[in-house]
């Protein structure tokens, strides 16, 4: 069943879902960070490796949100059905390899991005249980997008409610109770997936997706897997390059500012990722509505509608930026009680506040861009964008010119604020009116 769906209806659950979500990271990272610094800082660089993987599953997510978006505009059901039965075989299959792949070579990748001794014992830990069970993730990312695409945010938001609960208590009992350290933080997210997984998993086959729809598997539908990845692979690449870029820079990062700037880093990216989900919430579900609006071949709409919601998110970024930077200190002292990183990570703050309202371009427009099937543009740009100016200027900035951190934050303000006006000028441009997908048959 389908239900209608407004910007409020999608981006407050998905506002608090995320926050929960990003809980579950904070959490670990809060828990850790009472073990030592070094714990935390271990599981920091962990993260980033499963953050990509994350991504590798989205590039069938991304596709089936946009396609199943669109045909739910066109009112074209059979291929809706056809397209979610491809995904979830395909996501589960490609996550039962990431999985192998990181329980068996996360010790070689750790030390490839540069982490050091003190900090692997820890990533080593975390990567082998959390990594090891990367499919769960993969089932779950593709369940929650297609009960989104179908207008059940508040059934997701409950998902990720419990998932939180299970998490915080497995932290508490594991960590505190048994003492198991960084072992006990990974069991308790590793627990807390897989209940995630099976709700999730459960509410799709019992309210969305038709069984019989599965048969099509046998007939190996290449049509329905080449559609997925020609709209889903562009929209990843786009995240892929950004968080490839973001892990050559903790390794520029590790290998020029040591230890104290990137757990500085760590502490800092965890504040800023709940700071900003609303503007992120309001992105993605401007996504949807995008697509079910082009998909209806209702252009004008779309356009304006898109214009609105990044105006109301630039409102909200504005405020976010605020805080940063009057009370970043603050809430650093929440992780640790080292004046050196709590120093450094306040600068850190109030450098990102320069930063966020050019983020929010990227947050909103580049994901309307991807839900009216414009995808390739925002991947050209971004490979262009975060090479040249974020990473190599990183370098420049806050290795060769001697600026740090700061430096390093201040080349990525201005990669987000270059990539936002080039695709702010697209969506005026309303050349995405070309790139609608007509739904076909498989």
């Amino acid at each position: 069943m389908v239900r209608k769906v407004t910007l409020l209806s999608l981006a407050v659950p998905m506002f608090i879902e995320m926050l929960l979500f990003s809980l579950l990271g904070m959490v670990d990272m809060f828990v850790l960070s009472r073990v030592s610094d070094e714990a935390a800082g271990g599981v920091g660089a962990c993260n980033q490796i499963l953050s990509i993987t994350n991504i590798v599953f989205n590039i069938i997510c991304i596709g089936a949100n946009v396609l199943v978006s669109q045909y739910i505009g066109a009112k074209n059901s059979d291929s809706a059905q056809k397209t979610m039965a491809v995904s979830y075989t395909m996501v589960s299959a490609v996550g039962i390899m990431a999985s192998a792949v990181l329980f068996f070579l996360g010790k070689p990748i750790l030390r490839l991005m540069g982490v050091t001794s003190e900090l692997l014992v820890h990533g080593e830990t975390y990567m082998g249980i959390v990594g090891g069970m990367m499919f769960m993730q993969a089932i779950l990312n593709i369940s929650t997008v297609i009960m989104r695409t179908h207008g059940y945010s508040k059934e997701t938001l409950g998902i990720t409610a419990g998932m939180n609960v299970i998490n915080v208590l497995g932290d508490v009992i594991l960590v505190f109770g048994f003492n198991m350290g960084t072992a006990g933080a990974a069991w308790a997210t590793a627990m807390s997936r897989f209940f995630a997984m099976l709700m999730a998993l459960g509410f799709v086959l019992r309210n969305i997706l038709d069984r019989e729809a599965f048969r099509h598997i046998r007939e190996v539908p290449m049509r329905i897997i080449r559609d997925l990845f020609k709209v889903g692979l562009p929209s990843a690449l786009e995240n892929i390059c950004y968080n490839v870029s973001q892990v050559v820079l903790t390794g520029i990062m590790l290998y020029n500012l040591g230890d104290t700037a990137y757990i500085a880093r760590t502490y800092t990216n965890q504040i800023i990722f709940i700071f900003i989900t609303l503007s992120i919430s309001i992105g993605q579900a401007n996504q949807i509505l995008i697509g079910r609006l082009v998909g209806a071949g209702k252009f004008d709409e779309a356009y304006h509608t898109c214009l609105k919601n990044f105006r109301k998110a630039l409102l909200v970024t504005l405020g976010i930026s605020a805080v940063f930077f009057l009370f970043g200190g603050t809430f650093i002292r929440i992780f640790t009680d080292d004046t050196e990183i709590i120093k450094l990570s306040a600068m850190v703050l109030m450098a990102d506040a320069f930063l966020e309202p050019g983020r929010t371009f990227n947050v909103v427009i580049i994901n309307a861009l991807k839900g009216s099937g414009d995808a390739v543009f925002p991947v050209i740009i971004g490979i262009i964008s975060m090479w040249s100016v974020a990473t190599l200027g990183a370098w420049i900035l806050g290795v060769v010119a001697g600026f740090g951190l700061v430096g390093m934050w201040a080349a990525m303000a201005m990669d987000e604020w270059l990539r936002g006006f080039i695709s702010l000028h697209r969506w005026h441009s309303r050349k995405w009116t070309s790139k609608r997908w007509l739904p076909t048959e498989a």
